[in-house]
């Protein structure tokens, strides 16, 4: 079960599932609505319709279709079922935010129970109450749902069900015109013009009429949309208000001037609604985790101010009394707000160092461009200067008619403008002296408003770099410490060459970057579905290779599968010239190439070296029978490999039923072979062998997987307390496949382990065939029903052999078609293995060389003793 710490989680229902426990009277409303709406509707052809054609279909899928049903916050839990019940979840439960969730298991809590036995009666008491007060609640509203529905008079026979379909269907008949009407093409027309003017005009103005009267989610499209236009808004103010007020007032009769007065007028309307818009923004489950705050709390306290100064129209009050034009200046305090907006649109960005930097430049502009604008504004106070040399601009920069001012002055105007802000700002041009107490008093403040600027911008732009370069940082820091690390340690200048080249790669290929540091801090599905998607190539022609001829489950095993490698894989990273794999070196896991390129090479295999690139695979030969390598594989260019060791190999091939199937398949057709004490053959003989003794395997796991009689099990008594040992019991064919058929120990219950201690090891051959075929029942009863495809499909050696050598290439530790290297000994010790290596705590007789009481080898299979099972002699 689940603890929910932080966040909020939505529980989700089937429809079929959703729709049991409403009231009696909902239940039966919704009848008898649905079946009014399905007698009133009438179709606009004669004869059955699409819809009443795919009406079951529909419904089918409707009730698989997910509901949801409820909503879980902080402090609450979920899922206690599942520590006192067995059975399957039907709920499914979906992140509405990021949540932070504390995971009780059945085992923790068992845990729990061994030290406080009391307590644990009382809980278990507590749950079997509750059950049972559920179930009786339910069949209660059954009952119920039942009573009304008679009471209704709605219970209806199949029959009655299909004369009221026939009674409808002549209806709707009936009331179906036979002939179109002759307009009909133009009403085909109309109607789809409707639609495209529905889709294209009216349904985008309902939603923007809706969004401005009922408010709009928070960085919903249209949320972020508003947001960009208020800033093109508030940039085309701040710069074309100070610009009419000191350079050109447009207060002429061309289109430019229409045009920037068209775009003003736009921007104060924006303004007013913006203050509406912002008021009504509401919050939206997929935003909650991304503010702290009410979002109208954050609105009163930073922004509203300045929306309302901006948004009322001081001079167009004011002007009928002939104030001063400065007024319109109070358009620009919106500028304020210009930070609030940038961080609302790059609040879910994730290149935060570019986005910043745009904005510092943006507002280190305009700035300037005000200041040049506040010299304009002064020099039209004071009065132009005679020289150009002077503080002052130049009378040649006065413009004598407003209504046809010449392009030349007002760019003149503007560079003179800009001069002089840049000399204020950056300290770096010539300065005339200024002529009046006022103008000093003005240059002065602007240098000191030029100072702060440039500091605030430096200061801006030097923070962004240092975090752009963040990662050269660390990574220098790194390299000096492995540096003096290696010097210490006085190393030959081979290794400190090999150390230089490996760290000089790593910032060259990953800029320092630790990949599997960063993987590991993703949660499981996340990471997960990145190796899936960087290893797509490589692993998928592994599964299809190995997995996929052995998998007759479909395709979602294999996915199963797929995923679960996919979770075992682990980055690493080489430069050029070093070794992944030495020949001689003991196989400790197999490596999928991401990119680079690698050269495989055998002083005794290859004459010559084989190339291996992005998308291919190396080192699965024996990785799960600890064989020792034939091959050395160094790298040609720095590569970026994925690692599966063998432990996770094997225990993902023990998670799932089909592939445990087929190591058991191999590893009794091995021991079969094994006990054969063949002669040396060839490799084709070898093959043929194989194929035999695999197909034999297969048949006899479709042979005794089927359930005991009970007349066996009946009439035969366990003994108890008595231990089982390897030694000391003798196998058959039937047992043996009892004994290494297993899933893996986390999944092997109380009850078997108990069972399989409780062994005698005087029972007689009956009694143990009995529970081998019982046992063996349970393990494989997931795949009885695709056994019977297989064995159809695997009918031949040659079939199973092609389908199983993958496998049993990555099982053995030889090759299993040389017959010197696997074949060639007089031990029957089973081949040592990464499998049996895990479970050898849990299994005493698991790895163990099964052996007769005279130290014969026992065979696997031998003959068909005409009743279709195989006997062990």
């Amino acid at each position: 079960m689940f603890f929910i710490f932080t966040g909020i989680v939505d529980v989700l229902l089937p429809s079929r599932i959703a729709n049991r426990p409403k009231t009696t009277f909902k239940a039966v409303a919704n009848v008898l609505i649905n079946r009014k709406e399905d007698g009133d509707s009438a179709p606009s052809q004669v004869g059955p319709v699409m819809t009443d054609i795919g009406k079951s279909w529909q419904q089918s899928r409707a009730q698989e279709e997910m509901k949801k049903v409820a909503e879980i916050s902080a402090g609450s839990y979920f899922g206690e079922n599942a520590l006192f019940t067995d059975g399957q979840r039907d709920a499914y439960i979906l992140a509405q935010t990021s949540c932070i969730l504390y995971r009780l298991s059945r085992e923790s809590l068992e845990l729990v129970f061994d030290r406080y036995p009391k307590w644990k009666q009382k809980v278990l008491r507590i749950a079997n109450i509750n059950r049972e007060q559920a179930r009786l609640l339910r069949l209660s509203r059954e009952e119920q749902r039942r009573g009304m529905i008679t009471a209704s008079g709605k219970v209806l026979s199949r029959s009655d069900i299909v004369n009221e379909r026939a009674e409808s269907l002549k209806q709707k008949r009936s009331h179906t015109p036979l002939q179109y009407s002759d307009n009909a093409s133009y009403k085909h027309t109309s109607v789809k013009l409707m639609r495209i003017l529905n889709r294209f005009v009216f349904k985008p103005l309902l939603k923007l009429f809706d969004g401005f009267i009922h408010g709009v989610a928070v960085q919903s499209n249209f949320h972020l949309f508003w947001v960009r236009f208020i800033v093109w808004c508030t940039t085309y103010v701040a710069i074309m208000v100070p610009y009419e007020l000191t350079m050109d007032s447009m207060n002429r009769k061309t289109v430019a001037a229409a045009f920037v007065n068209t775009g003003g007028l736009l921007c104060q309307a924006a303004f007013i609604l913006d203050v509406w818009f912002s008021w009504h923004v509401h919050g939206s489950p997929e935003s909650m985790e991304l503010y702290d705050q009410k979002l109208r709390s954050v609105y009163m306290r930073e922004r509203i101010v300045w929306d309302i100064l901006a948004a009322i129209p001081f001079y167009d009050f004011l002007s009928v009394y002939d104030c001063s034009s400065w007024f319109k200046l109070l358009r620009c305090i919106k500028f304020f707000n210009l930070g609030s907006y940038l961080a609302e649109l790059n609040r879910r960005s994730v290149a935060t160092e570019a986005t910043r930097f745009w904005h510092v430049w943006m507002i280190y502009l305009l700035v300037i461009y005000w200041a040049a604008c506040a010299y304009l504004a002064v020099s039209m106070e004071v009065g132009f200067g005679e020289e150009w040399e002077g503080w002052l601009p130049s009378q040649e920069l006065v413009i004598t008619d407003p209504k046809n001012a010449s392009s030349e002055q007002l760019t003149l105007r503007l560079l003179r403008g800009l001069f002089f802000a840049m000399v204020a700002f950056v300290k770096k041009a010539y300065c005339p002296e200024p002529e009046t107490a006022p103008i000093y008093a003005f240059h002065i403040g602007m240098s000191f408003v030029g100072l702060i600027v440039m500091s605030y911008v430096i200061g801006e732009l030097a923070s962004l770099f240092i975090s752009y370069i963040g990662l050269e940082v660390n990574y220098r820091k790194n390299f000096i410490a492995v540096e003096l690390y290696v010097t210490r340690l006085r190393l030959t200048e081979r290794l400190k060459a090999r150390t230089y080249v490996f760290m000089t790669s790593f910032w060259s290929s990953h800029a320092g970057v630790n990949y599997e540091d960063l993987l590991a801090e993703m949660p499981r599905d996340i990471r997960t579905a990145c190796v899936l998607h960087v290893s797509k190539k490589p692993l998928t022609w592994f599964i299809m290779k190995v997995v996929t001829p052995i998998c007759w489950e479909g395709g979602h095993s294999i996915d199963a599968l797929t995923r679960s490698l996919a979770e075992r894989l682990r980055f690493e990273s080489y430069p050029r010239d070093e070794h992944v794999v030495t020949e001689g070196s003991i196989v400790r896991a197999m490596y999928f190439v991401m990119k680079g390129h690698l050269n495989m090479h055998s002083r005794l295999l290859l004459d010559h070296p084989v190339g291996l690139r992005s998308g291919g695979y190396f080192g699965e030969r024996g990785l799960l029978g600890c064989s020792v390598s034939a091959y050395t594989v160094h790298t040609v260019r720095a590569c970026d490999l994925l690692s599966l060791s063998s432990e996770a190999f094997a225990q993902v091939l023990q998670e799932h039923p089909f592939s445990r199937l087929a190591l058991k398949i191999c590893d009794r057709a091995y021991k079969y072979l094994k006990g054969q004490h063949l002669a040396s053959c060839s490799r084709n003989d070898m093959e043929e062998h194989w194929g035999e003794a695999l197909l034999l395997a297969l048949q006899a796991v479709g042979t005794k997987t089927q359930p005991a009689p009970s007349s066996i099990l009946e009439s035969t008594e366990k003994p108890a307390h008595v231990e089982e040992t390897a030694s000391s019991t003798e196998i058959t064919a039937i047992s043996s496949f009892r004994i290494d058929t297993a899933a893996s120990p986390d999944k092997i219950t109380e009850t078997e382990r108990s069972f399989q201690r409780k062994n005698s090891v005087s029972s007689s051959a009956t009694v143990e065939d009995s529970q081998a075929v019982h046992n063996t029942h349970s393990e494989f009863e997931e795949l009885s029903a695709h056994l019977s495809t297989m064995s159809k499909a695997l009918n031949t050696a040659h079939g199973c052999f092609e389908a199983f050598a993958p496998l049993l290439h990555i099982m053995l530790s030889t090759d299993p078609l040389e017959w010197n290297a696997s074949f060639n000994s007089p031990s029957v010790t089973t081949q040592p293995n990464a499998l049996d290596t895990r479970v050898k705590a849990t299994y005493t007789r698991r790895g163990s060389s099964f052996t007769t009481e005279q130290g014969k080898p026992v065979p696997f299979i031998s003959h068909n003793d005409g009743d279709g099972h195989f006997d062990a002699h």
